[in-house]
């Protein structure tokens, strides 16, 4: 999944999680994408389709509170008030609502274009979440909510929107007789042009959960051939291989290992690969010491199941890989506007409602502030008064 996917979907999850919304009941309420056409300067254009400023300050607030509960795991209670961290991580925020905005964009785009429809499932999903959401806490105390994430309803509602568009792609691509999904012919030949079956014996140079020399390489070396040297005279793999190997995985896979290219150290996939099935190798040196390798014949029709998703993926790819793709191909262009929005100024591109609402909220501090440092005064007058009576 590349990064500008990542952050995409994990901002959904961010926003399920905090505000708190559950997926139960039916709700009778029906949400559509809506343009905003609050007459806010286009910032950019993605495959034609205008993005305004205000929905673009919408993404790069989400994407800046998406930063800040993320330091804030790490003891850093306010990214956004040190100087260093928010100039740094605040170079990236540009690109990230971006991204954000071409996700959104083209996600909506595919789905039109395809002519898909919402299931009842997703559509109830969708609104039961903002219904339980708002009954949670109230209109205002929701209002409020998604306008520390840079969202007023109507946004919020579409983004929500667009995260149900891009489940449905995901279920016309990649779904039960998907699209995109290979046959299981397919899978079951590209299982068998692909994938190897070995077990082996390894004797170790370093302990795999410290690193630290446990024998010299000479010493591993020596160890291993003694026992090759029996299996060339005649005694069983098997049992040398449960006495002798110090393999750590050999308990959870005593019938070997179903492995392709990159899911081993490249000696011991070389090595498995060079062999014919039966066939023992000679001393293989990795990292990790001496290997003795048996090939063995891949049971397709046994493993095909369990191994079917890893399959899947490996022949057609993900919707993930699929939207990165579409996101790449996409025709952007930004304007001037675009340049002048920063993280320092964001807020000032918002929407007119969510800025009022985030306005109200800094008063409110900033009287809340003001009366404590009276009390606080007050409270020092007093016991000054009194240590002089004194």
């Amino acid at each position: 999944m590349s990064k500008m996917v990542q952050r995409a979907v994990a901002l959904v999850v961010m926003l399920v999680v905090v505000l708190g919304g559950t997926v139960w009941g039916v709700s009778s309420t029906t949400i559509h994408y809506q343009p905003l056409n609050n007459g806010a300067p286009v910032v950019m254009t993605v495959n034609g389709d205008e993005v305004c400023a205000d929905e673009y300050a919408g993404y790069m607030l989400y994407n800046m509170s998406y930063y800040a509960n993320m330091y804030a795991q790490f003891g850093m209670s306010d990214v956004w008030n040190d100087e260093y961290a928010a100039a740094t991580l605040g170079a990236s925020m540009p690109q990230a609502a971006k991204d954000q905005s071409v996700y959104a964009r083209v996600v909506l785009q595919k789905f039109n274009e395809l002519g898909l429809k919402l299931t009842y499932d997703q559509e109830k999903q969708m609104n039961q979440l903002i219904q339980d959401a708002v009954a949670a806490s109230g209109q205002d105390a929701f209002d409020t909510q998604i306008a520390n994430f840079g969202f007023s309803e109507q946004t919020y509602n579409n983004f929500m929107y667009i995260s149900q568009c891009y489940q449905a792609l995901n279920d016309y691509y990649y779904g039960e007789n998907g699209a995109n999904v290979p046959s299981d012919d397919e899978l079951r030949q590209y299982f068998s042009d692909n994938y190897l079956s070995a077990k082996h014996i390894l004797i170790s140079t370093v302990d795999p959960t410290t690193g630290e020399t446990i024998r010299t390489d000479e010493q591993a070396r020596a160890e291993a051939q003694k026992i090759l040297d029996r299996i060339n005279a005649g005694e069983d793999f098997d049992a040398l291989m449960n006495e002798f190997s110090e393999d750590t995985g050999l308990q959870g896979n005593p019938d070997g290992y179903i492995f392709t290219e990159g899911d081993m150290v490249t000696e011991f996939y070389e090595g498995a690969k060079a062999l014919a099935e039966g066939e023992i190798s000679d001393l293989v040196k990795s990292d990790y010491g001496y290997h003795i390798i048996k090939r063995e014949p891949l049971d397709v029709d046994g493993q095909f199941e369990n191994y079917k998703s890893l399959l899947t993926t490996a022949v057609a790819g993900t919707m993930d890989d699929l939207l990165t793709q579409w996101m790449q191909e996409a025709d952007v262009q930004t304007t001037e506007t675009y340049d002048e929005i920063t993280y320092q100024n964001v807020r000032e591109y918002l929407p007119t409602e969510v800025q009022q609402i985030l306005n109200a909220q800094d008063a409110a501090s900033t009287e809340d502030a003001a009366a404590t440092d009276g009390t606080a005064s007050t409270e020092d007058a007093a016991a000054e008064t009194a240590d002089a009576a004194e």
